[in-house]
Parts: structure tokens; C-alpha cells; sequence
């Protein structure tokens, strides 16, 4: 399997340099890892973000820096939501013969029976906690809810990962689930046929 390219700059490490960054759309970033020598470097924010939304951030990465590829996971990126968009990246090299542990995207597929009769789908957990080497990553583990009808829950111990991946989140963990309707008249208190609705008496005497 051939991992993505993302190509980046090596860059000033001064806070100086940041504003400068900004300017150019670029954003700053910085790459590290066991044995290596920690580098600052920047990436184009357009092509960042184009890749991010094609590959996600938990997929293994060939990071080019310079004249120089090799693997690398997406450790944190930092976003500023009020003008979404990226302030910071962490990438960490990884050794291909050393296991990793990452979060992989849990993707529904299929329409659940349950749906159809007017349950509500909630899916509760989006992400699930995985340990392999980095050849054996998984880009999402993806979750057959067609057979689910109302009452049924899926947990963690229900997701169908192969024996290269290591399951490190609790099997009980409910990750998808589909609810009874909940009808609103059930919050609305009517009062029963022909009883009077109950009266506040004044205090006052009459004629005061």
C-alpha cells in the first residue's frame, strides 16, 4: 500500500518568523521523533488543508523535507475556529518495524432497519483506539449497521479489525446504537376528561 506525500519546507524556527508565515498562507509545523533531530518546517495551508480532508489525520504519512522522505503520524493539529483555520502541526516519525498506537475514523455503512421503522441512529463513539505497526494501519474501520433495529446497540467489542491491529478501548464501549421514537406528547401533562383546572384562591377578603 503507497502512503500519501505531503511536501514541506524547513523553515526558521523564530516566533519572529510566524507573522511572516501568515502572509505567505503557510503554516508553521514542526516534525520529531525517537533518534531524530526535531526540525521546524512550514507547509502551503491550502494544500494542507486539501490533504487533510482527502487522507484525514490519522493515516500514515511520507513527509518530504528537503531531499529526505520518511513516515510520519499527525500527532496534534492546532485550529483556530473563529477563522477556521490551521495554526500548527505535529508530525512525529515513526520506525516502520515499531508498533504505534493511533486513532482510525469508525464509518457506518448501510441503512439500518431500524431507521426505516423511525428509530434515531446515535452514534456514540467516532473513533477507535488502535495499536500495529505503522504497514498494518488501518484508514478506517467501517461498521455494517443494516441488520440494527430499534433496541440494538453495536459496541467495541463488535468492530471487525484484523489481527495485525490491537484493540486498546474498552469492548463494552457502546459505538452505535438505535433508539426508540420518542413521541412529544410524552413531556406534556393533560389533565384527565372533564376534571377543572385547579383554581389559585385570592387571600383578600371580598369587598376589601
Amino acid at each position: 500500500m503507497e502512503h500519501p506525500v505531503l511536501t514541506v519546507a524547513i523553515r526558521n524556527a523564530k516566533k519572529s518568523e510566524n507573522k511572516r508565515l501568515k502572509r505567505e498562507n503557510k503554516v508553521p509545523a514542526v516534525v520529531y521523533g525517537k533518534g531524530y533531530e526535531a526540525k521546524s518546517i512550514a507547509i502551503d495551508e491550502r494544500e494542507l488543508t486539501k490533504f487533510l480532508k482527502t487522507h484525514g489525520e490519522s493515516s500514515l504519512i511520507n513527509l518530504q523535507v528537503a531531499d529526505d522522505t520518511f513516515p510520519v503520524l499527525i500527532k496534534e493539529v492546532q485550529r483556530n475556529t473563529l477563522k477556521n483555520s490551521i495554526d500548527h502541526v505535529d508530525f512525529f516519525k515513526v520506525s516502520m518495524d515499531e508498533e504505534v498506537e493511533y486513532n482510525a475514523p469508525i464509518v457506518l455503512v448501510g441503512d439500518a432497519e431500524g431507521i426505516k421503522m423511525g428509530g434515531i441512529l446515535q452514534h456514540q463513539k467516532r473513533e477507535v483506539a488502535l495499536k500495529a505497526l505503522p504497514a498494518d494501519m488501518l484508514e478506517s474501520v467501517e461498521v455494517d449497521i443494516s441488520e440494527m433495529k430499534i433496541g440494538d446497540t453495536l459496541t467495541v467489542a463488535d468492530l471487525n479489525v484484523d489481527d495485525k491491529n490491537t484493540v486498546l478501548d474498552d469492548a463494552n464501549e457502546v459505538v452505535v446504537s438505535i433508539l426508540a421514537p420518542k413521541l412529544a406528547e410524552e413531556d406534556i401533562e393533560t389533565p384527565e376528561e372533564g376534571e377543572e383546572p385547579e383554581l389559585v384562591e385570592n387571600d383578600q377578603e371580598e369587598g376589601e
